[in-house]
């Protein structure tokens, strides 16, 4: 592999830290310790020699997988936040991030952080083929991984899959079953593929009842499920009367305050 991406980038780390030794004023000056020869005996004609000092070769050869994954994450990254960068750099950038995944899986094909990372920089691409051969990989290799499968169900979930970003979240959480962001992301996915019923009893097991009925209530109203949501924005007051967040939400969606007296709320005093 071409060595002079690394050597770019390690450069630019070394200035940084040798910038910060140049411009150190501490107030205390430090002291020169020289390899002076030990006081010979009187009478005596000895010579000293000192000791050869032994020189530590200087390091070469690739750089650590965590490094280059590090690196080759950050090139990404920058190529999704900016969306008007000059074509010429935005090639750059991916073909170092992919040179770099490929070289840690060439030295570890089993590497998890290494797939996923490649994954991602074929999405951001737009090299939709690739990612897909990339997640099939992933799954083969790490079946029992739940990050892998909470991964895939992302990409799914972006592609308007819910029924398969669900099955995807549901692996995962079988996997990793005390995931609290997990089990929130698997009923989030149901209820955006309009399987209520099912999402609730996920959101039930990470949060308060009422905070799981009026979360799945926003979910109905962005699906355009109306009337759903509001049975579920009075459920979630009637589990807490105090639920602030679901008032004001049942008061967007009436012309008057019926659906909120028929709720058994009151308005706290100095509202």
């Amino acid at each position: 592999m071409d060595g002079r991406w690394k050597l770019a980038l390690v450069g630019g780390l070394v200035s940084g830290l040798v910038g910060c030794s140049l411009f150190d004023k501490s107030p205390s000056t430090p002291q020169i310790v020289l390899n002076t020869p030990p006081p010979a005996p009187s009478g005596t004609n000895s010579v000293y020699v000192p000791e050869p000092v032994e020189e530590t070769p200087a390091k070469d050869g690739p750089l650590a997988p965590s490094t280059m994954l590090l690196f080759a994450s950050a090139w990404v990254e920058t190529v999704a936040k900016e969306p008007n960068m000059p074509a010429g750099e935005r090639e750059k950038r991916l073909s170092q991030a992919r040179q770099a995944y490929q070289d840690v899986l060439h030295r570890e094909p089993k590497n998890v952080d290494a797939l996923l990372g490649l994954g991602e920089m074929y999405q951001v691409a737009g090299e939709l083929g690739k990612l897909r051969e990339v997640e099939e990989r992933a799954k083969s290799l790490h079946p029992n991984n739940a990050k892998v499968w909470a991964w895939v169900a992302v990409r799914e979930a972006q592609g308007k899959r819910w029924d398969t970003a669900a099955e995807c979240y549901h692996h995962a959480v079988q996997l990793d079953p005390e995931n609290r962001l997990y089990r929130i992301h698997l009923g989030f996915t149901l209820a955006r593929a309009r399987r209520y019923d099912e999402g609730y009893e996920w959101l039930r097991r990470s949060m308060r009842q009422a905070e799981a009925r009026y979360n799945m209530a926003k979910m109905m109203l962005h699906n355009g499920d109306t009337e759903k949501a509001r049975e579920y924005l009075h459920a979630a007051m009637t589990a807490d009367p105090s639920f602030l967040a679901a008032k004001d939400e049942l008061m967007a969606l009436t012309a008057n305050n019926s659906d909120i007296r028929s709720a058994g709320f009151d308005e706290p005093a100095g509202r």
